[in-house]
């Protein structure tokens, strides 16, 4: 099951396969890290993958994820199609204003936060019954090195700090006795002029103007790819050592089980308390 973010771009479609079982799986990843809004659009991306392979079943639904009745039942019909679900990736996200917290548009400052935290929360909400009745899950919330900002885009910066540290909450929770794993993977996307604007908004014409001087002089992107890639090994098991932390797709996977024994010892890789001589609250125990 994956949720999507927002713009008016199809997404792109291609074969994967699951290393543990060896069965061809597809994986869609926006071009620009942003949501399908009509439903045609995602029924597109629903042709594109039976495109791939014949055999795929596939379910589709535009929804608001902050609806949580229309989420619950959404989950429900995928159990009821399908027999369960072993995988939910959450990306859908709107995009903050680029404006100090004394401008811009209280409207769509919670807007930003809402469908980051809120739409994570139903998902997840909804999904791990059914995976702790399976005894086993991956639960994938995209994040963004921008859950580490302080200035500028606080909208954002608060909803990806909350989605990084629900994703923690559910592995506390679920990893000992459901051998469900979460993660908090941040994918950067593509930033193109125009992607940014509502018309119209308190403050959107200024907040346009900075993104575009911050993003303007940036020649390269992660390629959708590296997400899908990263998703892919993430639901393979093979670093599920990192179930509760942050996961930046823009390094190699190799790296990360380089540095595995570092990683454990140090507890890195998560935002902690730090209270002085009494350590980093809280430490992230398996």
């Amino acid at each position: 099951m994956a949720t999507n973010g927002v713009s008016g771009r199809l997404h792109d479609c291609y074969a994967s396969t699951d290393p543990r079982t060896n069965k061809d799986l597809v994986k869609t990843l926006s071009d620009k890290n942003v949501l399908m809004l009509e439903a045609n659009e995602v029924e597109e991306v629903a042709k594109l993958c039976k495109g791939t392979d014949g055999r795929i079943g596939t379910k589709t639904r535009a929804l608001d994820v902050r609806d949580a009745v229309a989420v619950k039942d959404f989950v429900h019909e995928v159990v009821s199609d399908f027999g369960g679900i072993d995988v939910l990736i959450f990306n859908a996200a709107r995009p903050p204003q680029w404006l100090p917290l004394s401008e811009g548009s209280p409207e769509l400052w919670w807007e930003s936060v809402e469908i980051g935290i809120r739409g994570s929360y139903n998902f997840s909400r909804y999904v791990l019954p059914v995976m702790q009745k399976q005894k086993s899950g991956t639960i994938i919330l995209v994040g963004s090195m921008g859950a580490h900002g302080n200035a500028g885009y606080s909208s954002y910066t608060t909803a990806k700090l909350g989605i990084l540290r629900l994703a923690e909450i559910i592995h506390a929770e679920n990893f000992k006795e459901y051998n469900i794993k979460a993660f908090c993977d941040a994918s950067e996307g593509r930033f193109e002029p125009g992607s940014y604007i509502i018309r119209g908004a308190e403050g959107e014409e200024k907040s346009v103007a900075i993104a575009m001087e911050h993003f303007g002089h940036i020649t390269e992107w992660d390629k959708p790819e590296m997400g899908a890639g990263m998703m892919t090994v993430l639901c393979s098991g093979r670093l599920d050592f990192l179930s509760g932390r942050f996961i930046d797709s823009g390094l190699k996977v190799e790296t990360y089980l380089q540095q595995k024994q570092e990683i454990l010892e140090q507890d890195l890789f998560r935002v902690r308390l730090n209270a002085g001589s009494d350590g980093l609250i809280p430490t992230l125990k398996y």
